[in-house]
């Protein structure tokens, strides 16, 4: 063997033993680790269309209290004065997740005729496919920060929701779109990880807020809220789909990716 060879066939030992090790070593990460990745990394083409892809309730996981603020933050920092977070009632989303082979909730940004912010929510199949409805429904303005204190009064009776007339929605969802051409449409979280916030104690609603993760890349974080208003966070920075304190959910599939 000349020596020109020999160097080439120890090139090629080397980099498959290192790609080896790469993906024995991704394996062995816990799985908050993992899902904080995934959200980090999934968005590098958000117009890129996924083929065939199918729902199946487990879409989102859980994330880390401080990763979620920290996102946040810079969702904050660089939009000033702007909304921040959108609230939807325990009962208004539970109706949207009743309906038969529903497989989760697939949120739309949009924005109304006076160019202000608003959250749309519809529920999903299997295949992706929205619900077919004469209506969309709008969540409650609720910019808080995420360690809001608790009112001394009611402040969510579970109710909220208000539906918006198909037209109407599709105008503000074009508006959105128009603004932001090569930008995340909606997301969608599987029926799991919804239920897991909703069935937390106290819990009548979910708040959504505005987050942008360390790359940059729009995200949509859920987390659970009491009647008076408090935020229902994790107690611990451990993180999993099953946990004894507060959820705060991400990793949801991008529209327009995962869509039709």
């Amino acid at each position: 063997m000349t020596p020109k060879k020999h160097n080439s066939t120890i090139a090629i030992v080397v980099s498959s033993l290192l790609m080896t090790m790469s993906c024995n070593d991704n394996s062995i990460l816990p799985a908050s680790v993992k899902s904080t990745a995934a959200s980090q990394t999934k968005l590098v083409n958000t117009n890129a269309r996924v083929a065939n892809y199918t729902f199946d309730g487990t879409e989102g996981d859980p994330i880390l209290l401080d990763v979620a603020s920290r996102w946040i933050a810079n969702y904050t920092t660089n939009n000033l004065g702007q909304l921040t977070a959108h609230f939807f009632g325990n009962k208004t989303l539970e109706k949207l997740l009743a309906k038969d082979g529903c497989m989760g909730l697939r949120f739309y940004y949009s924005v109304d005729e006076s160019n202000k912010s608003n959250l749309l929510v519809m529920g999903a199949d299997g295949a992706g496919h929205d619900f077919s409805s004469n209506f969309r429904t709008r969540g409650k303005n609720s910019s808080a920060e995420l360690s809001i204190r608790a009112s001394s009064n009611a402040v969510f009776s579970g109710a909220e929701g208000d539906s918006i007339v198909l037209d109407t929605s599709n105008q503000w969802m074009a508006h959105y779109n128009s603004n932001n051409p090569t930008g995340i449409q909606a997301h969608f979280f599987g029926y799991e990880i919804i239920n897991q916030i909703l069935s937390q104690n106290g819990c009548v609603g979910i708040r959504c807020y505005y987050a942008l993760n360390d790359a940059g890349v729009q995200q949509l974080l859920l987390v659970g809220v009491t009647s008076t208003g408090e935020n229902i966070l994790p107690l611990s920075s451990t993180g999993g789909r099953v946990a004894d304190d507060g959820t705060i959910a991400d990793v949801s599939f991008p529209c327009p990716s995962h869509c039709n």
